[in-house]
């Protein structure tokens, strides 16, 4: 429990707050995706190992949503935190990063040093940095510590993508080091001295730091402008990948008649005619020639189908949790069915993104 009555913790709380600001500011229009995906880290800050349906379960109690554990997944490979082994290492280092913060917040000088070494390191065992580390440590500090919250800033501090959350969280050490003056703890404090003389050499190097730090602000901001010209272009790219998986999940709606199976089963018709020598009417030619393009222009597109359609597959009830499953219930875990597939599911292969789920019907014996 960090004393938020301490002066001290309080200034360095009014300095996190307006870096803040600034970084909203600086953000403009939010993308809805960033919200969501912090607000499922911040669950994940509160239990490392929780499963995506309950996560899933949460966003929609707190927030709103209707969300199903498959979009959560989504989530997560997007973000690269499908393992649960390397999310949960991900998390234990933040977790360790909270704790220093926090100690150092009160004015602990080791735990601020020891905090400043844990923050650059890779969060993960094989020593790499997770492109989220920053932005999730700075969620992780909040959750573990709501006292810091001050000025309650929880709805903007969702606001941050990978890059702005990263260096705002550079703007949280800054603000503890410059409340307690941790960078120039080092220094032996020169005396006070009568002579003007002493007195114009101290203001002179008191610019001196001044301008080394104004120096090194714009070079954090050139490169945080660097860093927020690459993310959009991350973004814009994944916006251009979900709106092909969006067409696609159309096309293969009920609304539609499901035109992905449909192309399958028809084209395996056409197969079927053409090894029995069925000599095809001249006039239906030329829709078969388009349903062959319609095929190609899906396969070029990396849509492809999950399951063999109309193949009959013996499952558990762990094998159909991420189908449409049609049948009894399953009585225990080890149970086995035999279902037939009655549409294959579609997905874009090249992000491993599911786009639309299997369908399986229980086969009576």
């Amino acid at each position: 429990m960090v004393n938020r009555k301490n002066p001290k913790v309080q200034e360095a709380a009014r300095g996190i707050h307006e870096a803040l600001l600034r970084k909203v500011k600086r953000k403009g229009q939010v993308k809805e995706d960033i919200v969501m995906e912090n607000r499922i880290f911040s669950i994940l800050c509160q239990d490392f190992d929780i499963e995506p349906r309950k996560v899933a379960i949460q966003m929609n109690e707190r927030y709103g949503y209707d969300m199903t554990g498959d979009e959560v997944i989504q989530v997560f490979r997007s973000r690269r935190l499908s393992y649960p082994k390397e999310r949960r290492e991900l998390l234990e280092w933040a977790g360790k990063v909270a704790d220093c913060f926090a100690k150092a917040m009160e004015g602990k000088r080791d735990a601020y040093d020891r905090f400043e070494a844990i923050r650059k390191e890779g969060s993960l065992k094989n020593g790499k940095k997770h492109d989220s580390q920053e932005r999730i440590a700075v969620l992780m500090i909040y959750e573990r510590f709501p006292e810091i919250d001050l000025f309650g800033d929880g709805d903007s501090r969702h606001l941050l993508g990978n890059t702005l959350g990263r260096y705002f969280f550079y703007d949280m050490s800054d603000a503890v080091s410059e409340a307690y003056g941790f960078p120039q703890n080092w220094e032996q404090k020169k005396k006070k001295s009568a002579d003007a003389k002493e007195e114009r050499k101290l203001s002179y190097e008191q610019a001196v730091r001044k301008i080394a730090q104004l120096e090194n602000s714009l070079e954090r901001t050139n490169t945080m402008l660097q860093d927020l010209q690459d993310e959009f272009e991350e973004q814009l790219e994944a916006s251009k990948v979900k709106e092909l998986a969006d067409f696609f999940a159309r096309l293969n709606s009920e609304k539609y008649g499901c035109i992905l199976d449909e192309l399958l089963m028809v084209r395996k018709g056409v197969d079927a005619l053409r090894k029995s020598d069925y000599e095809l009417p001249i006039e239906i030619n030329g829709l078969f020639i388009m349903i062959k393009k319609m095929i190609q222009f899906v396969r070029d597109s990396h849509i492809e189908p999950i399951m063999k359609i109309n193949s009959l597959q013996e499952v558990t009830a762990s094998d159909v949790e991420f189908c449409n499953y049609e049948g009894s219930p399953f009585t225990d875990p080890d149970e086995k069915k035999t279902v037939k597939v009655v549409s294959p599911g579609w997905v874009y292969k090249d992000k491993e993104l599911q786009i639309a789920r299997p369908k399986v019907k229980e086969e009576k014996p």
